[in-house]
C-alpha cells in the first residue's frame, strides 16, 4: 500500500470546497514530500471527520488544497469513551504517555498533580505545556491513523479530579495492594461505556488519596502484570479495558 500523507485541519468546515494550508502543512507537503499540484493526501479535523484532498496550488507560504470528498467520523465498535487521569511524571515522560495512549485509544486526558507527584510545574508553565501536549496529540493521531484528536484538559489538582468522577460510569484505580482483579471489576460493569483510568506518580498513591477515591466511587483493581511504571501503566490498562469491552457482549 502506498504512503498517503495525512494532515490535521484545525479550521475547516464540512461544506468547504477549498482550504488554504498553513505554513507548516505547506512546508511538509511541498518541501519535505515534494508533492506537485494534483497530488492527493488526506486530512482530519477536530470532530473526527475525514477528508480526501488534492493539492491545487503548491506555492509558499500558503498552498491551496481542493476538498474532493469527506466522510463522517467512524464510531468505536464498543462505543467506548476512555479517559486517562495521569499524575504528572518527571522529565518528558508525559510526552511518551500522550503519544502511546493516543495510539491505544484514549479519548480524553486529565493531567493531574497528586501528593507524591515529582513534577510540580508553576502555573505560568501550564499554558506552554498544554500547547506542546496538544501538538503531540495531533501528531500521534496523524501517524497512527486516528481521525479523532483526544480531548486534553488543563492540569488539575487531586480534589478537582475527584469532582469529575460523576461524569463516568466506571473509575478504575490500579493499586498494587490487595484488590479485585481488573477482569473481575470489568465483568461486574458490563454496561460501563465512559471509563476513567487513574494512574499515580512514580512514588505511588498516597493512602489518603486511595481512601478519597474509593469514597467517591472508584474501584481499586489489581492488574495481571508485575508492578508497572507510571509511563506504562495507563497504556497497559487502556489496552486491557478496550480489548475486554470489544470482545465481551453487553449484558441485557
Amino acid at each position: 500500500m502506498s504512503f498517503v500523507p495525512r494532515l490535521f485541519l484545525p479550521s475547516i468546515s464540512k461544506d468547504q470546497i477549498e482550504i488554504a494550508l498553513d505554513e507548516s502543512a505547506t512546508r511538509y507537503l511541498v518541501r519535505v514530500l515534494r508533492m506537485e499540484e494534483g497530488g492527493r493526501f488526506g486530512g482530519f479535523d477536530a470532530t473526527g471527520r475525514q477528508y480526501e484532498l488534492a493539492l491545487k496550488r503548491a506555492g509558499e507560504p500558503q498552498a491551496l488544497a481542493a476538498v474532493l470528498s469527506s466522510r463522517e467520523p467512524t464510531l468505536d465498535a464498543a462505543n467506548l469513551s476512555l479517559a486517562l487521569a495521569q499524575s504528572l511524571p518527571k522529565a518528558s515522560k508525559m510526552d511518551l504517555i500522550l503519544r502511546q495512549a493516543t495510539e491505544t485509544g484514549a479519548h480524553r486526558f486529565l493531567p493531574m498533580v497528586t501528593r507524591r507527584s515529582v513534577s510540580r510545574p508553576d502555573d505560568s508553565q501550564f499554558d506552554h505545556k498544554n500547547e506542546r501536549w496538544q501538538k503531540i496529540l495531533v501528531e500521534a493521531c496523524r501517524q497512527c491513523g486516528r481521525s479523532d484528536v483526544p480531548r486534553l484538559e488543563g492540569v488539575a489538582d487531586w480534589p478537582k479530579v475527584l469532582d469529575l468522577f460523576g461524569e463516568f460510569d466506571l473509575v478504575l484505580l490500579p493499586y498494587e495492594r490487595e484488590a479485585p482483579t481488573l477482569k473481575t471489576v470489568l465483568e461486574s460493569n458490563l454496561r460501563a461505556r465512559k471509563i476513567l483510568v487513574l494512574v499515580g506518580p512514580e512514588g505511588g498513591w498516597d493512602k489518603e488519596e486511595v481512601r478519597e477515591a474509593q469514597e467517591k466511587g472508584a474501584a481499586p483493581v489489581h492488574l495481571p502484570t508485575p508492578i508497572l511504571r507510571t509511563e506504562t501503566a495507563g497504556v497497559a490498562i487502556l489496552s486491557m479495558v478496550q480489548f475486554f469491552y470489544s470482545s465481551t457482549p453487553e449484558s441485557d
